[in-house]
């Protein structure tokens, strides 16, 4: 079959066919050789869902979920002609019969005159078994096989993709599985657009011709970032060349931001090249994150050992110069394995942003398998060892090619000591540990600061932290980790605000433990700002409203945090560190004195709960009255009861009525008058439940403003 033959597939595949049915959340494949061709997209052509091989003298089609293979064996009849057409093309006309082999364990015992062999790729195959079938393929067979790769790894915790003997096999074959999944349209509709660039090595052919074309760099740039620095028969010097002479309007700045939207799809594009790019420094990094002015002392042959009970980073103590290639050396590992190295703290991805003052995804994360792994980033950044789940788990490595960076870490009693010589390291990014907490934030923020300032800071959000899970029942884990970044990926922080309302965007805000790292803008790495991160006095005067809510965000229980609550069950936390560690009272903090005015034209308005459900500022009140009237220690023990329980809920009427019952139980009165006064709806249920309680008398100005509506 030559290559004019090969490029008509998907319109053989997909002939009177518009569509095919979607099954459950197909993964992504990348297309890598010559010898591969896309052949149905997503919602673009970097969603890969179907892909053709040819392989020696056999035929096969990867698909991108382990549901497709079945369609094979058990058809349908809306993907009949589909299955057809798959049929003719792979068995060259004849009529031959599909067959499974997930439960053969060898092909020794496979029928193959006049077969399609059909694989879920979930099903385990060992190296013996794919390395017939591979010459099965070479001598001219034919293969349907698929995989969800996510969904493997979901279920293989601690485990990556090269540890998928499926992922293997299609390595081989040239196809890339990644552990990326398309939320495309049901049906997912045949767009032969969308396959044009055919695979990987053809599309960088072409972009060397064409360096600007954003389709091209879209789809090279994010197949490259899946590859890493593994770029099978693609022109480095060809990517090398297109990232060097990029124009200033697509290389990113925070004094020159990009808004226009081809610029910005270019600039994606072009981020996707340098996470793959071996040796090479980014356009632009001087600005952020950051560039060396003079070449720093580069370490090589250091030790570095950690030891986890929990999956967090570790920072090793040591900064990755952009452009510097570094080893890591397995020296000795216990436990569960899964261990992985990141350069960079600053996660956030924002290819989705509306405007970008630096690269889109600056950090990068490689596993540590074997015995030795090399990596490199063209950004640069902090080195940490990410650990697998599990307690007891340790790793020792031998670090090369690093650049030693501030450290602190109010747990080690030579900090002070240490504090001498490790503020003026030549690493760009410090790592600024407490007992619970650590920020990562630029080193010349905390060069001139001592052991005692730094002790003051840290201390003061220890005990933030763990007033948190006091008030929720629970002890701290692993250490919140806030970093300083450029742009957050979601959420707005103006500059030069009052300390105490100043905001921070959440990396994955959820109502679980998630948040991790919390993003924060980097004024408050300002050591001569209003809001700095650890200006300890300032601290514990005004507290920290926006770090304070964010850290708040990670308390949070799907049992008590309903639709239109997200951002206000978590100022339960804040009002409650506001009052405990600041001794500044819940009623009424200056956060909620600002609300006043809207809260009370809401009561005017009839208080309507959809209203309430979309304004935090409104909201909140009722929790804050709760806590004026009967205190934390209730809250407390509500919290508590719900961490003992763990409630099985469904909607949203059974976590408030849930609520409602709960805290009226704890404080021995009847809420329900409360809760309707600001519009919520109570079931019959909740009001037989408590009507023995005696109705809890709460008077103030704003239920003065409709005493009426205060009644069960």
């Amino acid at each position: 079959m030559d290559d004019a033959d090969f490029d008509q597939v998907p319109q053989i595949l997909f002939s009177d066919v518009s569509s095919l049915k979607k099954r459950g959340c197909p993964g992504t494949l990348i297309p890598l050789t010559h010898d591969t061709r896309a052949v149905l997209c997503g919602n673009n052509s970097s969603e890969v869902i179907v892909v053709a091989t040819r392989f020696g003298h056999g035929r096969c089609l990867v698909f991108a979920h382990c549901d497709y293979p079945n369609i094979f064996l058990n058809v349908e009849s809306e993907d009949q002609n589909f299955i057809d057409n798959c049929r003719q093309w792979l068995a060259r006309g004849e009529n031959a019969q599909f067959e499974s082999i997930d439960e053969v364990s060898s092909m020794n015992d496979v029928q193959f005159n006049r077969k399609i062999l059909v694989w879920n790729g979930h099903c385990t195959k060992d190296d013996a078994f794919m390395n017939d079938l591979c010459a099965y393929l070479q001598q001219g067979g034919a293969l349907i096989c698929g995989s969800v790769a996510w969904g493997w790894l979901q279920i293989n915790k601690g485990k990556f993709l090269s540890d998928f003997p499926f992922a293997r096999f299609c390595d081989y074959i040239g196809v890339k599985l990644t552990d990326n999944y398309t939320n495309c349209p049901d049906p997912i509709l045949f767009r032969p657009e969308l396959i044009k660039f055919k695979n990987i090595y053809h599309v960088t052919q072409e972009l060397a011709n064409d360096p600007n074309n954003i389709t091209k760099l879209a789809i090279i740039g994010s197949a490259i970032k899946e590859l890493g620095d593994t770029l099978p028969n693609v022109a480095v010097k060809t990517l090398q060349n297109i990232v060097l002479n990029a124009g200033s309007e697509v290389v990113p700045a925070s004094n020159c931001p990009i808004q226009d939207k081809c610029c910005r799809e270019q600039s994606i594009g072009l981020c996707g090249i340098l996470c793959g790019l071996p040796g090479i420094t980014a356009p632009g990094v001087k600005n952020f994150p950051g560039d060396f002015d003079q070449s720093p002392r580069i370490e090589t042959d250091v030790i570095c050992h950690m030891e986890s009970n929990v999956k967090e980073w570790y920072c090793t103590g040591y900064y990755v110069a952009a452009g510097i290639t570094i080893q890591i050396d397995l020296v000795e590992q216990e436990g569960a394995t899964g261990w992985s190295a990141h350069i960079g703290c600053h996660s956030d991805n924002l290819g989705s942003c509306s405007e970008l003052r630096r690269w889109p995804c600056i950090s990068m994360c490689k596993p540590l398998i074997g015995i030795s792994v090399r990596m490199s980033s063209a950004f640069g950044g902090l080195l940490f060892l990410q650990s697998p789940d599990g307690e007891s788990n340790s790793i020792t490595v031998c670090l090369h090619h690093v650049v030693l960076t501030p450290t602190y870490d109010l747990t080690d009693p030579d900090r002070e000591t240490a504090w001498q010589d490790r503020h003026q390291y030549d690493g760009l990014w410090a790592d600024i540990a407490g007992k619970h907490i650590v920020f990562n934030l630029p080193s010349k923020s905390i060069r001139d600061l001592d052991s005692t300032q730094l002790d003051q800071a840290l201390q003061f959000w220890d005990t933030v932290v763990l007033a948190h899970h006091e008030l929720r029942g629970t002890t701290p884990k692993k250490r919140e980790r806030i970093v300083c970044d450029e742009q957050p990926s979601v959420g707005y922080m103006r500059k030069n605000i009052p300390f105490e309302n100043f905001s921070c965007s959440i990396v994955s805000t959820t109502v679980s433990d998630s948040g991790y790292p919390i993003v924060t803008h980097l004024d408050v790495s300002d050591p001569n700002g209003n809001g700095f991160l650890l200006n300890g006095p300032a601290l514990e005067r005004n507290g920290s409203w926006g770090l304070f809510h964010e850290l708040g965000h990670n308390m949070q229980r799907d049992w008590w945090t309903f639709a239109g609550t997200i951002e206000v069950t978590v100022n339960i936390f804040t009002l409650h560190a506001m009052h405990t560690v600041c001794h500044l009272r819940p009623w009424l903090h200056s956060w909620l004195q600002n609300e006043i005015t809207i809260a009370k034209k809401y009561i005017e308005n009839g208080s309507k709960f959809n209203e309430w459900k979309e304004s935090p500022g409104i909201a909140l009140f009722v929790y804050a009255q709760l806590a004026r009237e009967y205190g934390w220690d209730n809250f407390k023990a509500v919290f508590h009861q719900y961490e003992q329980t763990q409630p099985d809920l469904h909607n949203d009427q059974e976590k408030m009525d849930r609520w409602i019952e709960t805290f009226s139980r704890q404080v021995g009165y009847n809420l329900i008058p409360l809760f309707k006064f600001w519009g919520f709806p109570v079931s019959q249920s909740t009001i037989d439940a408590l009507r023995n309680l005696e109705i809890a008398m709460i008077v103030d100005e704003f239920i003065e403003m409709a005493p009426e509506r205060y009644q069960i």
